[in-house]
């Protein structure tokens, strides 16, 4: 039975903490509860729960072509949760949290009524630093190489720099080494992680990379977008995936200090769509962050740009790194950056 507690801590209000692997999906759960406000979320994770109950009073309705498949929402957490193996810690096993049933879980999910086609072609993944995101990645990525029913899928880990690319690319590497019956049935090399049942692979990519061009994107992971300068990168990887049926490009990236780059851009655009200014259904945004400046001094508030707090981070770890850093300016101004 599915373990679900309220954390006894009261520096970390409305923290709901799943303990022991779903047997469903806990998307539409996680939704439900952020806007009962039993779990502190951001104004924009709050958007995106009251976007995702309003899809499903739409469903049926004539300009309204998606349903919500609670089975394949929950698939990739199942597949992470069973065979993705943690590489690093003293952790034996991956357990999603709410908010990762709720990304995955709305990612995967969603489909054509009548094609059963995903809805999402993209997804902006907006979190800090240590939430688990690297972890998370790497088994999505495994996952779609091998159970997401697309013959010889492309996977593609994406950064600004091959050394970015790679750190994605390593974990997920490590984590199918670390698994037997994914050892079993992946044969990793050092450039690319194949699948041969279905004649697919796992790769990392780069701006610099010279055989961009060449690409067929099944799935596309952007690592750290906060760090593009253009768009170069995104426009290639976007026109690679014109002969896939239902592919889906990811985003996942903590703030940073490119004003002008892709990440301010998506960012404003996830605050449009959001207040429904514009209307985009076929990409889905989860925006984890502080409100204001007022609750910089606030750890009870920190859980909205760390939905992992109390699991991957520690709360109080953070509290005195943050005692500390705020004395310095450019130590202040990085920790509310990327935490």
């Amino acid at each position: 039975m599915l373990s679900v507690t309220v954390s006894k801590s009261s520096k970390i209000k409305g923290q709901l903490i799943i303990e022991k692997p779903s047997p469903k999906s806990l998307t539409n759960w996680y939704a439900k509860q952020v806007i009962k406000g039993n779990i502190t979320v951001s104004k924009k994770v709050m958007q995106a729960c009251e976007r995702h109950m309003n899809d499903l009073e739409r469903q049926g309705t004539d300009d309204f072509p998606w349903v919500f498949d609670e089975k394949l929402a929950h698939r990739p957490v199942q597949f992470i949760e069973k065979f993705c193996k943690p590489s690093k810690g003293a952790a034996v096993s991956l357990v999603m949290q709410g908010w990762q049933h709720f990304t995955l879980g709305s990612l995967f999910g969603w489909i054509h009524k009548d094609t059963k086609l995903r809805r999402f072609k993209e997804g902006l993944i907006f979190v800090g630093r240590k939430n688990g995101k690297t972890t998370k990645i790497a088994g999505v990525t495994v996952y779609g190489a091998s159970k997401d029913n697309e013959k010889g899928a492309d996977v593609v880990l994406l950064a600004n720099s091959m050394k970015q690319a790679r750190l994605l690319f390593d974990e997920a590497k490590a984590m199918i080494k670390s698994s037997k019956p994914l050892a079993e049935r992946f044969r990793p090399l050092r450039d690319a992680i194949y699948y041969d049942a279905t004649f697919s692979k796992i790769e990392p990519q780069a701006s610099d990379s010279e055989k961009l061009d060449g690409l067929n994107t099944h799935i596309g992971v952007f690592d750290e977008i906060h760090e593009y300068k253009d768009y170069k990168l995104i426009n290639v990887i976007k026109n690679s995936r014109q002969s896939r049926e239902q592919p889906l490009l990811i985003y996942i990236s903590t703030s940073g200090y490119q004003l002008d780059g892709p990440l301010m851009n998506y960012y404003e655009q996830s605050a449009d769509v959001l207040n429904g200014v514009v209307k985009d259904e076929r990409t889905f945004y989860y925006m984890a962050e502080l409100d204001s400046s007022e609750e910089f001094d606030k750890p009870d508030m920190w859980i909205k740009a760390n939905p992992n707090l109390g699991i991957s981070i520690k709360l109080e770890d953070m509290i005195e790194d943050w005692e500390k850093a705020k004395r310095t300016p450019s130590e202040r101004n990085d920790f509310i950056t990327k935490r």
